[in-house]
């Protein structure tokens, strides 16, 4: 699997659907959890709907890596990193 680009996270973040956004402001927690949620997927564990209804850095970490496949923690550490410095505060509904 090649490694992702900041246009290859774009289109799959883009791609995810998703009722609400209840991802925390980042920092070393969600990306620990970010990265529980990559390794779920390679390992096989499958999420529920409900729980995908939602989206938190636990599954987005499950979602993409069910995307981009194994990558080395570096680069799973760039996805999120990217995907961190990008984030903004969910308006309130």
């Amino acid at each position: 699997m090649p490694i992702p680009t900041q246009q290859t996270i774009d289109e799959a973040f883009a791609a995810l659907l998703y009722d609400r956004d209840e991802r925390k402001a980042p920092d070393a927690h969600r990306s620990s959890k970010f990265r529980v949620g990559w390794a779920a997927a390679l390992e096989g564990k499958v999420y529920e709907p409900e729980k995908l209804e939602r989206l938190t850095w636990l599954n987005l970490g499950y979602r993409l890596s069910q995307r981009f496949g194994a990558l080395t923690p570096e680069q799973i550490d760039v996805v999120y990193d990217y995907l961190a410095a990008s984030w903004r505060e969910p308006c309130a509904a």
